[in-house]
């Protein structure tokens, strides 16, 4: 930093009313401006020499810290782990921290003539503009995350903020924060990839793997609406184990949880179209959507699936195996204005009763 670098952002500081203060690692006051108090308690950040810099509120204009103003804030801009840039109207960088060694791996002196949209990835320099420089950015240009271009070619998220430097300041019209964020990235990254599996998991059945009712009721209501939409038709099928309370009464409940995963599986198998779903119902009972399915189209893949339910082996739950079967009620229509879903599966439900009573093992539909 040059005398004039630091006589002008001397000025800039102690035009801002807040107490600085420099304290080195054993605590003893080195610096501090005109605004800084002994008794100050405000905001205190380490150093990477272990120094502590504090910021407080403003205090008696008339009382003032030891040392030269211009030394004091040399000391603060060259010492601070964050890259301090200003720059002019054109974002043309006039002067640069040191920070800009360790975060960039440019000396300061080199990233003058250059801009600060130089200093970013190019994907994201129209974008850094528009949210701190352009006229609709003015009312909040506060923290935001870019990927910086490292001179070695490398990236490192950074955390930018910018304000506006007064007029005659002989440093620049706007000051540019830039800090490492890459820790906060990276934490941001992992909460994000949590809040992900938490939200599949909330929408996953966990015995079968197949999405739950309540992921199934927003996925009929979403389809609902799109085939009303287009006018396309949209099928459904309700499919229930048969006998399975037999089956438990037999085997045991943790053995019947593995037939019912079974069945799932051989479900899921056998519905593979693009936007079709299996989901389980509840209990016993899977249902799967159908968009833009008609009636002969939703019969067919009814049939299809009991057959191969029918035909699954499930000698590896039970030595031997042993027979399992499905009723399939199947329900398929236009929507119309004022239906509503409920009367597609109060449809597809009545269907599936009616094939249990008709014997089970079969597919029907509501004639």
């Amino acid at each position: 930093m040059t005398d004039d670098d630091a006589r002008a952002l001397s000025q800039l500081l102690e035009s801002l009313g807040q107490g600085f203060a420099l304290s080195d690692p054993q605590g003893q006051l080195q610096l501090a401006n005109r605004h800084h108090r002994s008794d100050d308690r405000g905001l205190s950040t380490t150093l990477v020499d272990g120094s502590v810099l504090t910021i407080g509120a403003p205090v008696d204009p008339g009382r003032r810290g030891p040392g030269d103003a211009d030394t004091r804030f040399r000391l603060l801009a060259e010492h601070s782990i964050d890259l301090l840039i200003a720059a002019d109207l054109d974002l043309n960088i006039q002067y640069a921290s040191p920070a800009a060694i360790t975060m960039l791996g440019w000396e300061p002196g080199d990233l003058l003539g250059l801009t600060v949209a130089d200093l970013l990835v190019t994907d994201e320099r129209a974008a850094f503009i528009a949210r701190h420089f352009t006229r609709a950015a003015r009312q909040g240009r506060g923290p935001d995350l870019f990927r910086a271009q490292r001179r070695d070619g490398s990236t490192l998220w950074v955390e930018a903020r910018v304000a506006s430097l007064p007029p005659g300041n002989g440093l620049g019209d706007y000051l540019v924060t830039l800090r490492d964020a890459e820790q906060r990235r990276r934490a941001e990254d992992a909460l994000g990839q949590v809040n992900a599996e938490l939200s599949a998991l909330a929408a996953t059945d966990a015995l079968t793997g197949l999405p739950n009712r309540r992921q199934f009721d927003t996925t009929l209501q979403k389809e609902w609406y799109r085939a009303l939409r287009d006018g396309a038709p949209l099928g459904l099928l309700m499919v229930d184990v048969d006998h399975f309370k037999s089956l438990n009464d037999l085997f045991g409940h943790q053995v019947g949880d593995l037939f019912l995963a079974r069945v799932g599986a051989v479900i899921r198998d056998n519905v593979r179209r693009a936007g079709d779903m299996a989901a389980r119902f509840g209990g016993e009972e899977f249902a799967i959507v159908l968009p833009g399915t008609a009636v002969a189209g939703a019969m067919e893949i009814a049939e299809h699936i009991r057959q191969a339910v029918a035909s699954a082996d499930f000698s590896s739950i039970v030595v031997g195996g042993y027979s399992v079967s499905v009723s399939i009620g199947v329900a398929a229509s236009v929507p119309m204005a004022g239906a509503g879903v409920s009367s597609l599966v109060h449809s597809a439900d009545a269907a599936l009763y009616q094939a249990k009573r008709n014997g089970r093992n079969r597919v029907e539909i509501l004639q």
